[in-house]
């Protein structure tokens, strides 16, 4: 199984969580964009820290202009974060 369909199921509750009502099939960006952010947070097979860095960098309606930068350079701390052996990470 590649990561594609690896990641399948998890988009597909995505955005089953974030479809409109039929009475309500107009939701503006704003709304969509919340709602695809929790639905991600929401999920077991997320990484929850990974989910917020992408609601706060890529899921928003007037992203930062250095959007990409800033969202590379969060995953790039996270990352940093977690490769630090367990004992820098109690004393930082």
């Amino acid at each position: 199984m590649d990561e594609n369909e690896a990641a399948a199921p998890a988009v597909a509750m995505v955005l089953a969580a974030v479809a409109a009502p039929e009475e309500d099939l107009v939701k503006t960006s704003e709304a969509f964009l919340t709602d695809a952010s929790a639905a991600l947070k929401a999920l077991e097979e997320v990484d929850a820290d990974l989910a917020a860095i992408l609601s706060d960098h890529l899921l928003t309606v007037t992203p930062d202009a250095n959007v990409i930068a800033n969202a590379k350079a969060a995953i790039l701390a996270l990352a940093a974060k977690r490769a630090a052996p367990a004992e820098e990470q109690a004393d930082g």
